[in-house]
């Protein structure tokens, strides 16, 4: 199948225009007099990126990545144009014009194509999962069928919104320390490497004992020049190894319950990834998804795979009869606020409330947490520089301090 682009005339005597998919222009002139609209111009489709594959449901939608930020962008102007009583297929067409030069445009058009043909706006969604996560479609799907479909599409905004700035707020107080620590290395590295062998030379002169410090640092020296570039590849090599490790079922379990387990990331990691199904479950129940259904889609929001196979199990364990509340704290890796709070929605008949609240108070509590602890860190490692720096120094003084006492 092709793609077409049409202009055509309705029994209004409107003109619209579009993009649709035939096996030939006659085909897609009769589409258009089944729609009772009357042909004007057709023209196979010309616009860049878009293909047959793409327009009929395939992953593939041309070069570029979707970000974040654009897929934000597109979901609050896609729920405002539709809360004011345009068309999907229009509020689709307007807000991919856009994005002119983004491969959200081509995704849009495409699935505006498909809304177009007769499918639901979460149908056409699902076509384009590189774009749209199934959390995404589920919701939409859930707005279409309640009659909601605006109101949740501006969660879904908020949401974005809300998760975008959590890691724009991680990012920009991780770069300074990053950036900070790397600087601290390589000051090292240039020390050992360039500056101690120059002063180690002025040392072979004095025929005496140097200090232990000194030694030590010579030893530190002369083996980062013999080793360091093995070294260096054996680190990397390490890294490469424990990403592609990290790949298997039973080695990321193991790792993510170790990170669980640590004293102040564990707690971090706990409460983000527990805010994150919060969050998902207020939007799902909210647009009228039923509790189990919700439970089932917002485990895979989890990152930490313990807490989400902890989610698949309470998923069964309320399948059987048993309370959400109560299965979620059988699980034993959720905050205890969560688990209160799912009871309250229990017994108020409020979920989605609850679980909202729930996901402000873990937020903010991740936020209040990573401030300070990112705070403590700057100093730290500043401190662990002047550190190293000044035994360093020492390490070169100390002889000559030691050489001008005995001259005395």
């Amino acid at each position: 199948m092709d793609a077409f682009d049409y202009s055509a005339m309705d029994a209004g005597g409107v003109k619209r225009s579009g993009t649709l998919m035939a096996t030939s222009a006659r085909d897609a002139r009769d589409v258009l007099r089944a729609r009772s609209l009357t042909p004007l111009e057709l023209n196979r489709s010309r616009k860049k990126g878009i293909k047959a594959g793409e327009i009929s449901g395939s992953n593939s939608f041309g070069s570029g990545k979707i970000k974040h930020s654009e897929l934000t962008r597109a979901t609050r102007q896609i729920a405002i144009l539709i809360d004011a009583a345009t068309p999907v297929e229009d509020a689709l067409r307007v807000t991919a014009m856009q994005f002119e030069k983004s491969a959200m445009k081509n995704v849009l058009l495409s699935i505006r194509a498909q809304v177009v043909e007769g499918a639901t706006l979460s149908q056409a969604l699902r076509s384009q999962p590189q774009a749209f996560s199934d959390l995404y479609t589920a919701m939409v799907a859930s707005g279409e069928t309640s009659g909601q479909l605006p109101a949740v599409l501006l969660r879904l905004a908020d949401d974005l919104e809300a998760a975008q700035a959590i890691r724009r707020k991680i990012a920009g107080a991780t770069a300074y320390p990053i950036v900070l620590a790397a600087v601290a290395l390589i000051v090292i590295i240039v020390l050992m490497i360039f500056v101690v062998p120059k002063v180690v030379e002025q040392f072979d002169t004095f025929g005496q004992v140097l200090p232990p410090l000194t030694r030590a640092t010579i030893w530190l020296s002369e083996f980062l020049q013999s080793y360091g570039l093995i070294i260096l590849g054996i680190f990397v090599v390490a890294i490469v190894a424990i990403k592609y490790a990290l790949k298997n079922k039973v080695v990321r379990r193991s790792w993510d319950g170790f990170k669980l387990k640590l004293p102040v990331i564990g707690r971090l990691n706990r409460d983000v990834n527990a805010a994150r199904f919060s969050r998902t479950m207020a939007g799902l129940v909210s647009a009228g998804t039923p509790a189990l259904a919700a439970m089932d889609t917002a485990q895979h929001t989890l990152k930490n795979t313990v807490m989400r196979d902890s989610i698949g199990a309470a998923v069964e364990r309320v399948r059987s009869g048993a309370p959400m509340s109560a299965a979620l704290k059988e699980t034993g890796v959720f905050p205890p606020l969560v688990t209160q709070m799912v009871m309250g929605g229990e017994a108020s008949g409020d979920m989605g409330q609850m679980f909202a609240k729930s996901a402000d108070y873990l937020e903010d509590e991740f936020n209040a947490q990573t401030t300070v602890f990112l705070t403590l860190l700057e100093p730290a490692i500043i401190i662990l520089l002047a550190g190293v720096v000044l035994l360093v120094v020492a390490a070169i003084f100390l002889p000559i301090l030691q050489l001008n006492t005995l001259a005395y």
